[in-house]
C-alpha cells in the first residue's frame, strides 16, 4: 500500500510518473511550477479520477518524479468537500445537503 500525503501548501494533484503511466493519462500541457527548491517545469496531464472518502472526482494532474509518494492539494479537498482535521491527521467529510452543505454559489 503506497502512502498519499495531504499538502495544503500544494494546488492541485500530484502523482508519481509511473502511476501516470500505469494509468495511462494524456498529456494536457507543460507548466511551470513553483517548488521548495525553486521554479521548475512540470507536466499537466487530465482526467485523473480519484475516489477518496466517499467521493469522487476528476482532476487535472501534475507529475511527479518516479518513487514520489502522490499528494493531494487543496483544490481537489475543496472540490470533494474535504477538510484537513489537524488534531486527529485525518481527513473529515464536509456535509453535501441541506443548510450546511459545503457546495456554495455566491
Amino acid at each position: 500500500m503506497q502512502k498519499v500525503l495531504v499538502d495544503t501548501g500544494a494546488t492541485t494533484l500530484c502523482l508519481p510518473k509511473d502511476a501516470i503511466a500505469q494509468l495511462g493519462l494524456d498529456l494536457l500541457k507543460e507548466v511551470d511550477v513553483s517548488t521548495a527548491t525553486g521554479l521548475s517545469t512540470a507536466r499537466m496531464f487530465q482526467d485523473a479520477k480519484i475516489s477518496l472518502c466517499g467521493r469522487e472526482g476528476t482532476f487535472e494532474c501534475l507529475e511527479l518524479p518516479g518513487g514520489r509518494n502522490p499528494l493531494i492539494g487543496v483544490i481537489p479537498l475543496e472540490a470533494l468537500g474535504l477538510e484537513l482535521d489537524l488534531q486527529n491527521q485525518a481527513l473529515k467529510v464536509l456535509p453535501s445537503e441541506s443548510f450546511d452543505t459545503y457546495l456554495t454559489i455566491l
